[in-house]
């Protein structure tokens, strides 16, 4: 079973963003964070997603689902060790969020 790291931000992401996941403090991918839907009233009305799927250069493979709204940013990352260690992959790990409002 793949293993799965969240994350998220409190701000709401105006002009979007973007997600680095790094491996060993080196990056290897950029997630596109979506704009939230500008004028809704409700939360249900403000969320926009984003799906992406790669692989490193080890052939381990990744999936994460970014959801923007008027409460901020959520993302989950879930990560399948080609070798089977999906715990030891996990620990190599780490995400920062990067808004474009900034």
């Amino acid at each position: 079973m793949p293993k799965t790291i969240a994350g998220n931000d409190c701000l709401p992401p105006v002009t979007g963003g973007y997600i680095s996941i790094k491996k060993d403090g080196k990056e290897f991918h950029i997630a596109s964070v979506p704009s939230l839907v500008l004028g809704a009233d409700r939360y249900r009305d403000s969320v926009t997603e984003n799906d992406d799927e790669f692989i490193d250069d080890e052939e381990n493979g990744f999936a994460i689902s970014i959801f923007s709204s008027n409460v901020g940013v959520d993302w989950e990352l879930s990560l399948t060790a080609k070798n089977g260690d999906d715990e030891e992959l996990a620990k190599h790990i780490e995400m920062e969020y990067q808004s474009n409002d900034c």
